[in-house]
């Protein structure tokens, strides 16, 4: 007793031995797009220019000297919550 296969209509499951052919010879609708291809957003003109530029120092946090266990950040919220 075999079992058959269920009928499946990718064209990456193979040939069958109950399809009948026409799968294979399908065409495909060609698409349309809505909007038209993407292009490479870079270089930006401001970043093939940044080169020339001086680099702004990192800031480092660290506590004071004198005060090892507490100390006040004097950092706004966009410095502190800023990534680069």
């Amino acid at each position: 007793m075999s079992a058959s296969r269920p009928a499946v209509s990718s064209p990456l499951a193979g040939p069958s031995s109950t399809s009948s052919g026409s799968a294979s010879t399908r065409m495909t609708p060609q698409r349309t797009y809505s909007f038209p291809p993407s292009r490479a957003l870079r270089p930006f003109p401001t970043i093939s220019s940044a080169g020339t530029a001086p680099k702004k120092p990192v800031k480092m946090i660290q506590p004071p000297a004198n005060q090892r266990e507490t100390f006040v950040l004097n950092l706004t919220q966009a410095e502190f919550s800023r990534q680069q």
